[in-house]
């Protein structure tokens, strides 16, 4: 079985294909304290970039410390960034210089950071390094339900003194410093624009480091939930987490839309759970039907019958289009809040007898920065999970976290218990305000099947909003009634691949990047593993080079050669991909110039493993993506053109630059 397998990949695949499938089967059988330390050995290396010129300073904040104590040596820092680091920590070889860094790339970017954070582990009571936390890029919704910062952060000294000024007109000074307590304040009307993650291991807490969490005044000292009749629940499984309740107005309603089509047994297990369970009473029933037979249609008519006033039903007969039967759903909804919901959900007892699923879901929703908002989803009549939130992998793409993990106990960085910010929700249960709805233009048509929940998440996070995973909430999905399994043909796999290309068509600045997924984790499996491809977090220093003659004729334009991201993460990363029919272009190297100045740098190839079916090549060309991290440091400002070199050829990469004008002793001051 093997062998026929291993035949049939390097058949369709190409050789290089094998390996890598190969290793990747490797991997899964090999520990992740052994990842663990061969990114120590192997990565973590070429990851240390430097500069000499600091501007950050190291502020120790002891156990008993109190806020005025802090706020005075902070008083007594020259540097524009102070590091507060509690003793239960120790912080990296450099990390001055590190951080130095980081801030000098981020200001070249156009970003003036005020609260900075990294990755982190533990070092046990042998001095040996393991459990790595790598963290999620800002997450508000996730700060608030754990400190999954922890107790090391830079911040802006004149920020920080400014805050903490108003924190001490309001509660006095005497009070002991608590980390968590003041990233939640320093953060509370901050923005995902001021607040840097650098991915990199820079911290690591020591052996006897307890995870605390006490916020039982909330509402004291964070401003956004002042006057608002909140609820803080601690949860039930892991008390380190915390969930926030938030409260509905008498004139909020939430309109529960589903599309369904002859499934009425199917539809009537989760409208029956839905009256048992909810305990929220504004709410309405909206079935949208595509075109059920006449016996079907009627069993529908009597089950909406039984809500009386508080249900419709609408028939209206077209080809499959779930975007479609939702947005015409949306338009007969007379709530402000949407709840898109499968027709094969059902609810369940929840874990917290004093709230409700629906309103726990709306409340979250009402929030300003929120968007969409999803539940945790398990498997019926089991613990496995089905839904904790969807990832944006680099080579899976858009994914199920935990899939088929086991729920009953707490997964790493507490994932399928906390309260998360995602990138996405999946729409199989999708709270969102009916106004958010209509400003991010409703579900996309043209995704008709598979993609449409993907895009109008993306939609929301590019307009500003935060998409919520509310673990506290768990329903089952009984997943195969909707529709089959997506994985058993071909034909469905290309069907998918060409709405996940959709989608990085529609939001190319999204493409394979997740701000709420470490690039440091997997990218191929569907757990929190440390990865195997750790290449996004390697940046290499450019080359200067002779400039680039710009004679006709010397660069060539090619569709299948060319960047198609650029941007900043922890400095300048290009993506792109070089092929000329079944021919893959290995390592292309990039060439970025302009009037005065030209550097070159070899760009690393990657495997996607279905990138010869997106493309409709036979085989031999999934190692055409390739990827390239630039470390801007000693680049002069400017706006720079990108051509690629490969097979001998040059091509113009249809990209530029832009590096701005930063004077790096000035950053220093």
């Amino acid at each position: 079985m093997f062998l026929t397998r291993a035949f049939e990949i390097i058949n369709r695949e190409g050789f290089l294909t094998f390996k890598y499938a190969l290793w990747q089967k490797m991997r899964e059988n090999m520990t992740d304290e052994k990842i663990y330390q061969l990114y120590i050995k192997n990565v973590e290396p070429r990851q240390n970039i430097i500069s000499e010129n600091q501007c950050v300073q190291v502020v120790s904040v002891k156990e008993n410390n109190t806020v005025k104590q802090v706020m005075e040596a902070v008083e007594k820092v020259s540097t524009e960034y102070v590091v507060l680091c509690s003793d239960d920590y120790e912080l990296c070889e450099n990390y001055e210089k590190k951080v130095s860094h980081y801030i000098l790339i981020q200001k070249k970017a156009g970003r003036n950071l005020q609260y900075i954070y990294s990755d982190s582990d533990t070092i046990n009571d042998n001095g040996k390094r393991e459990n790595p936390d790598c963290k999620p890029d800002y997450s508000w919704n996730t700060l608030l339900s754990f400190n999954y910062i922890g107790n090391v952060f830079a911040v802006k000294r004149q920020f920080f003194l400014h805050r903490m000024n108003e924190f001490v007109d309001n509660f006095g000074s005497d009070s002991k410093f608590d980390s968590y307590k003041t990233s939640l304040f320093l953060l509370s009307d901050n923005s995902a624009e001021n607040v840097g993650h650098i991915h990199q291991i820079l911290a690591h807490k020591k052996a006897d480091y307890k995870e605390k969490s006490d916020i039982s005044d909330y509402k004291c000292f964070l401003p956004e939930l002042k006057n608002k009749n909140v609820c803080v629940v601690t949860d039930k499984h892991n008390k380190i987490v915390q969930h926030i309740h938030y409260p509905l107005s008498e004139d909020d309603c939430v309109s529960i839309i589903i599309p369904s089509k002859d499934n009425p047994e199917i539809l009537k297990v989760c409208l029956e759970s839905i009256k048992k369970y909810t305990k929220y009473t504004k709410y309405e029933i909206v079935v949208i039907d595509n075109g059920s037979d006449e016996d079907n249609r009627n069993e529908y008519k009597k089950l909406i019958a039984e809500f009386g006033e508080n249900a419709s039903y609408t028939y209206e007969r077209f080809d499959f289009n779930f975007s479609k039967m939702c947005n015409i759903g949306a338009k007969k909804a007379t709530g402000n809040m949407l709840l898109f919901l499968n027709d094969d959900i059902e609810i369940i007892g929840q874990d917290y007898e004093d709230t409700d699923w629906l309103s726990v879901l709306a409340g979250q929703a009402k929030q300003e920065s929120t968007g969409a908002v999803g539940a945790k989803l398990l498997y019926p009549d089991s613990s496995y999970i089905q839904h904790v939130g969807v990832i944006n992998y680099e080579s899976s793409c858009f994914a199920h976290l935990y899939a088929k993990a086991v729920d009953d106990e707490n997964i790493k960085a507490h994932r399928n218990y906390a309260d998360y910010d995602c990138l996405c929700v999946t729409g199989a249960c999708f709270m969102i305000e009916k106004a958010k709805f209509d400003k991010a233009g409703g579900f996309d048509e043209a995704f008709e099947v598979t993609h449409n929940d993907v895009d109008i998440c993306l939609t929301l996070y590019e307009q500003g909003y935060y998409n919520v995973l509310r673990n506290d909430v768990v329903l089952f999905h009984h997943e195969s009634f909707s529709r089959g399994d997506d994985e058993v043909d071909e034909e469905k796999n290309r069907r998918n691949m060409h709405a996940r290309d959709m989608v990085y068509e529609k939001h190319p600045e999204l493409e394979k990047y997740d701000p709420f997924y470490s690039p440091l984790l997997t990218q191929t499996e569907n757990n929190y593993r440390f990865g195997d491809e750790i290449y996004s977090v390697i940046y290499r220093k450019p080359q200067k080079a002779d400039r680039l003659k710009l004679t006709a004729g010397y660069i060539e334009v090619s569709p299948t050669v060319k960047v198609t991201e650029t941007g900043y993460h922890d400095d300048m990363q290009f993506r792109g991909f070089a092929y000329n029919g079944n021919k893959a272009y290995y390592n292309p190297v990039i060439f970025l110039w302009n009037e005065q100045d030209c550097y070159r740098i070899k760009a690393q190839s990657v495997c996607d493993r279905v990138f010869h079916l997106r493309k409709d090549v036979d085989r031999n060309i999934n190692y055409a993506p390739f990827f390239c991290g630039i470390d801007t440091t000693d680049m002069e400002s400017g706006t720079y053109r990108c051509a690629i070199r490969a097979n001998g050829k040059y091509y113009d990469a249809q990209a530029c630059i832009v590096i701005n004008d930063e004077d790096e002793d000035s950053i220093a001051q």
